[in-house]
């Protein structure tokens, strides 16, 4: 079996087995549910009660829903926080920017399966709330060989308003049996999960030498809507004058993310005519 199988099965493997459910949420008035109905249709709020035959259900208008512990098909909690104008949806792809990493990490147990440009994919799994691993290869035609990447970023600190993280990764060179390149970073992430900035600092490293200069990333993030966030990141690379910058627009829903996004090169050797290559990527979360 090739190494890069290996890689993705190995990551596959890693993300949760799925546990046995109760039938029913359990009472807890602090958890957001979401409740499908046998009719198909969808009910949200909080588990007030619960007996042998029925569930109540306090729904964000205040109103208690008394529901036949058969009619409800299936249930799962929400991620989120309750607002003035609702509840809320949490983001659950903050531990990443379109491509650079950011100071949060992945709660143990989630993770994500995420592809750049179709070419890219890659796994992400939380091994503890701290600590989170991931991995990937490209799948371009016609080349002899693929690209094979892992990567690790333990947190260091964590707080709604602050994220300290450390990571690095390894990768092969496709067609170059005896050469990889890789990076150490230091990354910080100031902000909350709507709006933040995110400021990370590298060394990056090939078999034969290290880099002379550090490769720095500046990167922002702001939520426009319940589902969306406009995001920016701008990399500059050791002893290079041109500067790469990625910018547009991250819709997710509970499951699902997909970003579309313009990369424009500032400095001397800028593409010309249509400055701009797009950027597209899709990300699936559990």
């Amino acid at each position: 079996m090739r190494v890069s199988s290996v890689v993705l099965l190995a990551f596959a493997a890693a993300g949760p087995l799925a546990a046995q459910r109760p039938a029913v949420p359990p009472v807890d008035s602090t958890k957001v549910v979401s409740l499908r109905l046998t009719d198909g249709s969808e009910l949200t709020g909080r588990v007030v009660a619960v007996d042998d035959r029925s569930l109540t259900l306090l729904t964000f208008a205040a109103a208690r829903v008394l529901l036949p512990r058969g009619s409800i098909r299936s249930w799962r909690a929400l991620a989120g926080r309750v607002t003035s104008t609702g509840f809320r949806r949490s983001d659950p792809n903050t531990s990443r920017l379109f491509f650079s990493p950011t100071g949060r990490t992945l709660p143990r147990g989630s993770g994500y399966f995420a592809d750049y440009y179709l070419f890219l994919p890659v796994a992400a799994v939380g091994v503890t709330d701290r600590v989170m691993l991931s991995g990937g290869m490209s799948i371009i035609p016609g080349l002899s060989s693929q690209l094979v990447y892992v990567a690790g970023k333990v947190g260091v600190y964590d707080s709604p308003d602050a994220a300290v993280a450390v990571g690095g990764f390894w990768a092969t060179v496709p067609d170059e049996s005896d050469a990889s390149l890789g990076m150490g970073y230091l990354v910080t992430t100031l902000g909350s999960d709507d709006h933040a900035v995110t400021l990370l600092a590298g060394y990056p490293f090939t078999t034969r030498q290290v880099a002379r200069e550090p490769l720095f990333v500046v990167g922002g993030e702001t939520r426009i809507a319940s589902r969306s966030k406009l995001m920016a990141e701008v990399w500059k690379l050791p002893q290079e004058n041109n500067v790469p910058a990625l910018f547009g627009l991250r819709w997710f829903g509970d499951r699902l993310a997909v970003g579309f996004g313009l990369v424009y090169v500032i400095g001397p050797d800028n593409i010309g005519g249509w400055p701009f290559v797009p950027w597209v990527d899709f990300a699936i979360n559990w």
